[in-house]
């Protein structure tokens, strides 16, 4: 007998935020910049991550929760700087984990929208290459496109979404990690990097209730009733194209 599945949205509630801190924090990275003219830089690139996420309703590291997305990002970089801002957007798809339930993991699947204020400290070799170690804080937007099962016996097996209450959309996170670049390719105005970045994203409690009913191989029926919280933690690898537009304008000027 085969199954169809239906999945039921309900209107989901607006939640704004305003946070006067990030606005301070992006007139603090770009003014505390090297002074003179700066060069604006683009960047655009891939990305994949794991996301790990436990709470009490999971346990399982495992669920097939493989992320992709794409990246882009500005840059303010005066010559010969050791240090300048970038702020990244990112975009894609996602899963996270629900319930567990026996060996298997209702998890949601997500597009997430993620905006990060990264400060990059140049830190230059011998060799010629290049290492920027970054740091940065922002949010990450979840967006739930439904329940699936992942697990051994998943193919199988039958999910129902009945509701998602009390949604929240943003979260905050920060990020540290650095990015590669090969030879003497900074001077250059297109270079590739190579990037390793751990993301971390707090999702507040009791909030994104899902509700559901699970029905196993045995023709078992379970309930899911569990909430999307705790700390995730997102390792990623990000390959960049960076392409230096020239010098844009200036930052500040000393008095003379």
């Amino acid at each position: 007998m085969m199954h169809t599945k239906y999945i039921i949205k309900n209107p989901l509630q607006k939640v704004k935020y305003k946070c006067p801190a990030i606005y301070a924090l992006v007139l603090v990275l770009l003014f505390s910049s090297t002074p003179g003219e700066a060069q604006i830089e683009l960047s655009n690139g891939i990305e994949v991550g794991y996301p790990i996420l436990t709470n009490k309703y999971n346990s399982n590291i495992y669920y097939k929760q493989v992320t992709a997305g794409l990246r882009f990002g500005l840059s303010f970089k005066p010559a010969q700087t050791q240090f300048f801002p970038t702020l990244n957007f990112s975009f894609g798809r996602t899963r996270l984990p629900v319930q567990q339930i026996g060996d298997n993991v209702a998890v949601a699947n997500m597009n997430y929208l993620s905006l990060m204020l990264n400060g990059n400290f140049v830190v230059p070799f011998e060799n010629g290459n290049t290492l920027y170690m970054l740091g940065g804080i922002g949010f990450t937007k979840f967006t739930s496109k439904g329940l699936v099962l992942a697990g051994p016996h998943a193919d199988a097996e039958y999910i129902h979404q009945d509701s998602l209450n009390n949604v929240t959309k943003v979260f905050p996170s920060i990020g540290l990690g650095f990015e590669y670049v090969y030879g003497q390719a900074t001077n250059s105005k297109i270079y590739l990097s190579l990037g390793l970045m751990m993301q971390y994203i707090y999702l507040f409690a009791d909030r994104n209730e899902y509700k559901g009913t699970m029905e196993d191989i045995n023709g078992k029926f379970h309930d899911i009733n569990a909430s999307m919280t705790g700390h995730a933690f997102v390792p990623m690898g990000n390959i960049t194209l960076h392409i230096l537009t020239g010098r844009g304008f200036i930052f500040w000027k000393k008095k003379s």
